[in-house]
């Protein structure tokens, strides 16, 4: 067999000049440098020893930990993904199986008359072989493209999800903050309600005025007008988390009203910008498409070179003139010569495949360096956003005590406690925002950087 290979390879170099097989690149990497650290860390400490513990935990919410494990179970789209890797394996095998010889049973029987004389009977069964020997590699090229093909669709598998995991940890605390709101909307409710009755109580006595009843009567009316909306976001929020858990939306609350928005401070270990393409898994699976476009190059190129094929069977045969078993092998090979340039487009199709994503990936991984840094900076700021808003808010605080003090002394009229008041109330519910948006940026960077979820493996059948 080796000296029919090198027969077959010179005759292949004279019939096909200037074509040679391909070797397939499984370290494939981004077309750009790839840097040693994040610029946005340069001014914080944070471990780079990656942690292989989910992701979600650092929250510490009990409640949380459990909506997503049993997401993970119940979604529609895991489900549909789990479906797409059971396809793409199939597909796997489907290819590989080309690499083994096939073997048909076959039979057949006879029986012809002539003029109303009957004709000995003839009868045939027994086994067909058929085996295309892969020299060039052809058929082995095209299963490594499947596979990595299988593989890209679990690492889609894990990049569902991590992106599952943050949508009910974003959709968890949205409804937290729309409980928080509420709670604080009944409290200035409560408060303004009192002060109306306070401003009541000093008109009938004839100190204050029926402008500055008026006053707090608009005030009281702004503070309810604000409930119906936070309601609305808090059913809006706790349907998202039951279409995540692959339910009906029920109207049911699956989020405590008595949590809150704090979480520890501490960043994740981020790593370096390197770690994001063994860590996230779009670029995994970005970068298993990539060796699969690769292996395609050399599946096409194999398809420009002979094929060679044994076929075979062995029969029991029962003839007017034999009966018995009969054997038979045969080796043939085909060599394209004339195909009007299709084996060579395809070949070029696919080394454009393979640039097209090579391209994809490494914008990809650009893209993925530039998602770390702008939330490790916009987590940041949006600290020390929060550390003004609550200076003003205590400034505003003390602002209400002075007025109100001066007011209740008669020194001035309710107009100055009121537009304290009112700047004070906008504060408060901003500042519940910002706390929001703090914990929906770490939920964010934890995506960012792959955090892990471990449950792919689980899930795999």
């Amino acid at each position: 067999m080796t000296h029919f290979k090198l027969v077959l390879s010179g005759l292949t170099v004279l019939l096909i000049p200037g074509c040679s097989l391909h070797n397939i690149n499984f370290n494939a990497n981004p077309d750009v440098a790839v840097q040693e650290g994040f610029v946005s860390l340069e001014e914080q400490a944070v471990s780079n020893a990656i942690t292989e513990e989910k992701w979600w935990v650092s929250f510490d919410r009990p409640q949380l930990d459990m909506l997503i494990e049993q997401s993970f179970d119940t979604n529609q789209d895991v489900a549909a993904a789990i479906s797409r890797i059971n396809q793409a394996r199939a597909l796997r095998q489907q290819t590989r199986s080309d690499l083994f010889p096939k073997v048909n049973g076959e039979g057949n029987v006879a029986d012809s008359r002539e003029d109303n004389d009957g004709q000995p009977s003839t009868s045939q069964a027994g086994a067909a072989l058929a085996w295309e020997i892969d020299v060039f590699n052809r058929i082995g090229s095209a299963a490594k493209a499947d596979a990595y093909e299988a593989i890209a669709r679990k690492e889609d598998l894990e990049a569902l999800y991590l992106s599952l995991s943050a949508e009910i940890a974003n959709a968890y605390f949205g409804a937290v903050a729309a409980h928080n709101r509420l709670q604080l909307l009944n409290q200035q409710l409560k408060t303004d309600q009192e002060l109306l009755e306070l401003i009541e109580l000093r008109q009938d006595s004839g100190v204050g005025t029926s402008v500055e009843v008026l006053q707090q009567q608009s005030q009281v009316a702004e503070s309810l007008s604000l409930v119906p909306p936070a309601e609305a976001d808090l059913r809006v929020f706790e349907n998202r988390l039951d279409v995540l858990l692959g339910i009906q939306p029920d109207a049911e609350h699956r989020v405590k009203p008595d949590d809150t928005l704090r979480f520890a401070h501490d960043l994740p270990a981020i790593g370096v910008p390197a770690d994001l393409l063994f860590n996230r898994p779009d670029l995994r699976a970005a970068k298993a498409e990539l060796i699969a476009a690769d292996a395609e190059i050399a599946s096409a190129i194999a398809e420009r070179l002979p094929q060679i094929t044994l076929t075979g069977s062995y029969l029991y045969s029962d003839t007017a003139t034999f009966s018995g078993p009969v054997a038979t092998i045969m080796g043939a090979f085909v060599q394209p010569i004339l195909d009007w340039g299709e084996r060579k487009a395809a070949v070029e199709e696919n080394k454009e495949l393979y640039k097209e994503r090579l391209a994809l990936y490494t914008q990809l991984y650009l893209e993925a360096v530039e998602e770390v840094e702008n939330v490790l900076y916009q987590e940041k700021k949006q600290r020390e956003y929060i550390e003004r808003l609550e200076e003003r808010r205590k400034i505003l605080s003390d602002t209400v005590e002075e007025t109100e003090a001066l007011y209740t002394q008669g020194v001035n009229d309710y107009l100055p406690v009121l537009n304290a008041l009112q700047d004070l109330r906008v504060i408060e519910r901003d500042i519940l925002t910002e706390r929001l948006n703090l914990i929906n940026l770490r939920i964010t960077l934890h995506r960012a950087i792959g955090g892990a979820t471990h449950h792919s493996d689980q899930k795999e059948s």
